[in-house]
């Protein structure tokens, strides 16, 4: 029987069946605005103050110093937790498509850099070292999309993908991996990506009747029973708040 371990995040538990499945890979996917920072980074916080589980955020597309400010706003001191040797913040930044023009501007030789396997070894070789140092048993890493301008090609970009999902799989913590929703609606195809983990959770903003609605839906989760209903959520000063037994739409 898996252990399930405590989202942190109101709401959710009661939707994936009382926690996120320990040590597994889950991808949350959602368009821009939707929160799926706020929520993975409300369940790094919540996990090393609340179940005394250290965690690791592996970014592909903002600095720390950014990331931190954002999160003040919340009232997460993720900079404190770092000193305290709870957290710890990868910057992978160097994947994304800026750092790319900034190769070609300055002429550096980027075909190792661009190559399938060694940007992602890299990575994962960072990642293990950090998870170490710190005894980390969470780890987020935001976002997949960003592969997309480091890897234009589609095969490099899928293989980049597998490798950083199955290498994840590998280290004994518990992830959370966002990326884009490319259409906006109920009805969507399926990403390559969400067959290769273990959970899918997707975050959207529905048009109904001159109103929006922030809505939430687990879509898949394995050793899990989930509710997979299309449930309303919130974000305010707190973080996110997953509301599992409110109707999406008042008098639909």
């Amino acid at each position: 029987m898996v252990r399930k371990i405590a989202t942190g995040i109101g709401g959710l538990d009661e939707l994936v069946g009382g926690g996120f499945p320990e040590d597994r890979v889950i991808l949350v996917i959602g368009g821009p605005g939707a929160g799926k920072t706020i929520m993975c980074s409300q369940f790094l916080y919540k996990g090393i103050y609340e179940n005394q589980e250290n965690g690791i955020f592996v970014s592909l597309d903002e600095s720390k110093d950014h990331f931190y400010s954002e999160m003040e706003q919340f009232g997460w001191d993720f900079r404190k937790a770092e000193e305290e040797g709870k957290f710890a913040f990868i910057d992978a930044t160097r994947m994304s498509q800026v750092a790319m023009l900034k190769e070609k501007l300055y002429k550096e030789e980027s075909r190792s850099l661009r190559g399938k396997q060694l940007s992602i070894d890299r990575l994962i070789e960072d990642l293990q070292a950090k998870i170490r140092q710190i005894n980390a048993k969470r780890v987020i890493v935001d976002t997949l999309a960003a592969l997309v301008y480091r890897f234009p090609d589609a095969i490099e970009k899928r293989t980049a993908v597998v490798d950083l999902i199955e290498s994840l799989a590998d280290l004994g913590v518990t992830s959370l991996v966002t990326t884009e929703l490319g259409y906006l609606g109920l009805e969507r195809n399926a990403l390559e990506e969400e067959f290769l983990v273990h959970g899918v959770i997707m975050m959207q903003t529905l048009f109904s009747g001159g109103t929006t609605t922030r809505a939430i839906q687990v879509e898949k989760m394995r050793e899990a029973k989930v509710n997979p209903s299309l449930v309303p959520y919130s974000i305010d000063r707190n973080g996110i708040e997953i509301f599992p037994n409110m109707p999406l739409f008042e008098g639909k």
